[in-house]
């Protein structure tokens, strides 16, 4: 029985490798990870997830192993049966290097007391057995595709498109879902370093203006629409200047931030300088 069980999962687990990489548009229709209820010859019910996390990865700067480590457990730590993952890069508009969602898919549901009753024993036990390798998998998905993201991060790349990379994720990605909790984990330094606004200019982080830097944000058309999405940040200011921001200069950066959130139809919930110390909200 298990070997069934596990040769279905390898069947699954090569159709996903020779799909690769998808391009940033999300839809439902995509789901990078297989179901179980094919086991009780059922499809996937059409109920969508309830909550849905976006992990979105700044690959313009380098992190080292902790805070990789602590990227990966607050992923593991936050998921749960029935939810939706997405995962989401970018890096700057050059050398070929383009937005891209690398992941998502939905995990199961557990079964509802009702079908379990109505189910079964044998096909109970292979459903059961199933949801564990869905775990299993959904886990391993999950740190090879956060693994890849970071090993492709260069700090050589010339600017920082943060915002205009929210504003381009919100449109076509987080506002279009229709999970009705929205969650988002921003791998960060929320260092904006574009054209149109950049967080280095006037001599740093512990000059900014906010009120002027939000002006510039609003003339740039850089805001974003975030559907009422709870926004978690780790990574806040690892670069700074010289490797250092004086914590006046952090909570400047992160009170603009608040405000530019809330201007996005979103709120920052999450602010780790640069581990995030509660769990993902």
């Amino acid at each position: 029985m298990m070997n069934v069980i596990r040769s279905s999962y390898a069947k699954f687990l090569v159709a996903f490798l020779v799909a690769g990489t998808a391009p940033a548009a999300h839809s439902t229709s995509r789901d990078d990870f297989p179901t179980c209820y094919n086991i009780l010859g059922k499809q996937r019910p059409s109920q969508p997830a309830k909550r849905e996390l976006f992990v979105v990865i700044d690959q313009t700067l380098v992190f080292n192993i902790d805070l990789k480590r602590h990227v990966h457990a607050k992923v593991h730590e936050h998921l749960q049966p029935g939810d939706r993952i997405t995962v989401l890069t970018f890096s700057a508009y050059a050398n070929g290097r383009y937005a891209e969602m690398p992941l998502t898919g939905k995990l199961d549901y557990l079964l509802d007391e009702d079908t379990r009753f109505e189910t079964g024993k044998t096909n109970l036990r292979k459903f059961d057995r199933c949801m564990e390798h869905q775990r299993t998998f959904v886990k391993r998905k999950i740190d090879q595709t956060l693994m890849t993201a970071f090993s492709e991060a260069s700090t050589d790349l010339p600017k920082t498109e943060l915002m205009g990379s929210l504003m381009n994720f919100s449109q076509g990605v987080i506002s279009t879902s229709v999970t009705p909790d929205k969650s988002v984990l921003l791998v960060s330094d929320m260092m904006e370093n574009s054209d149109a606004v950049s967080l280095y200019s006037n001599g740093g982080i512990g000059n900014l203006n906010i009120d002027e830097t939000l002006s510039k944000t609003k003339e740039a058309n850089l805001f974003s629409n975030m559907a009422g999405a709870k926004v978690n940040v780790i990574g806040a200011g690892i670069s700074g200047n010289n490797g250092y921001l004086s914590q006046t200069a952090m909570q400047k950066m992160q009170n603009f931030w608040t405000e530019y959130f809330e201007r996005s139809d979103a709120s920052l919930v999450g602010w780790g300088q640069p581990q995030l110390f509660g769990p993902i909200q």
